[in-house]
């Protein structure tokens, strides 16, 4: 097959929108530009950039915290409360609303916020907002007249964040995949999150990987086409990472006490971890409206 050909037969399976001047930024904590963070959060990216990483914003004495308490649970009940659901292998602990509706979701919620709790019982008050940023963001979104907090289904509320330690699957420790396309579960019961207009993932590194474990994001925000062509329509999960050799892209290594917002509307995943592990903490962003941002996990 000729180079031309099989560049056609890729441009008829990708589908989807671009960035112009698809890039990332990144700084220190001192010199944190929260317009780049409202925008990604609102618009889905800041003048082209769809990634802003904040170097060592997190206290790393803290993150060793966590993630040695996150070892410990995960020792002591095999590996986390995350089942083998046949998409991901991980050791987590927390809730994740993947293939789930609003009901399923909350139920998954209430059975797992007991675990969340004791693993943020090595954290006090300071230390939780340096990993999260709640007050900050609340603030943040306060000055625009909109109101940030957990995303609401009847009278229950979002997860506040799931710990994740992606297992390698023998291609990449987290495949190719957007996080859009899931919402569509939210309709299922008009979870209120199904309105959301953008979808920013927002991390902490706990514990970084001392070989691979790179975070790799792609030019592509894949459209419905494109998602039924792999049969992606409501997961958007897994893509095969040989068909995207031609797109545009990024790799960026992450270390503990980095964290990041990012637009999970793009193709992302983790690449292999060679060595060490990797284990980060986070939760989605999303703009409802003109008045309104919520997470959830």
């Amino acid at each position: 097959m000729s180079e031309l050909l099989a560049e056609k037969q890729q441009e008829m399976v990708l589908s989807g929108s671009v960035k112009k001047g698809f890039s990332y930024l990144e700084t220190e904590p001192d010199n944190v530009d929260f317009s780049v963070i409202k925008n990604i959060i609102l618009h889905g990216h800041h003048q082209g950039n769809v990634l802003y990483i904040i170097r060592n914003f997190a206290n790393k004495e803290i993150c060793q915290d966590v993630a040695e308490k996150f070892n410990q649970m995960v020792d002591r009940n095999g590996g986390g409360n995350r089942a083998d659901d046949g998409f991901v292998l991980t050791n987590q602990i927390g809730a994740t609303q993947f293939s789930r509706n609003g009901e399923q979701y909350m139920a998954e919620v209430n059975r797992v916020n007991g675990s969340v709790a004791e693993l943020m019982s090595v954290a006090d008050s300071y230390a939780t907002e340096s990993l999260f940023l709640n007050r900050t963001l609340e603030d943040l979104f306060l000055d625009e007249g909109i109101h940030f907090g957990p995303a609401r289904y009847k009278n229950s509320y979002a997860c506040f964040a799931t710990f994740r330690r992606w297992l390698d699957n023998g291609v990449m420790s987290l495949m190719p995949h957007e996080d859009r396309a899931q919402l569509k579960f939210a309709q299922q019961d008009d979870f209120e999150i199904a309105d959301a207009m953008t979808v920013t993932a927002f991390n902490v590194c706990l514990e970084a990987a001392q070989g691979g474990g790179e975070l790799k994001m792609w030019n592509l925000d894949p459209d419905e086409p494109c998602r039924a062509r792999f049969g992606v329509t409501d997961t958007g999960y897994p893509y095969p990472p040989h068909l995207l050799q031609g797109v545009e892209s990024l790799s960026v290594r992450l270390n503990a006490g980095d964290i990041y917002f990012m637009n999970a509307c793009h193709l992302h995943g983790v690449s292999s971890v060679s060595q060490g592990s990797r284990l980060t903490a986070g939760r989605f962003i999303g703009r409802l409206n003109n008045s309104k941002v919520v997470y959830w996990t």
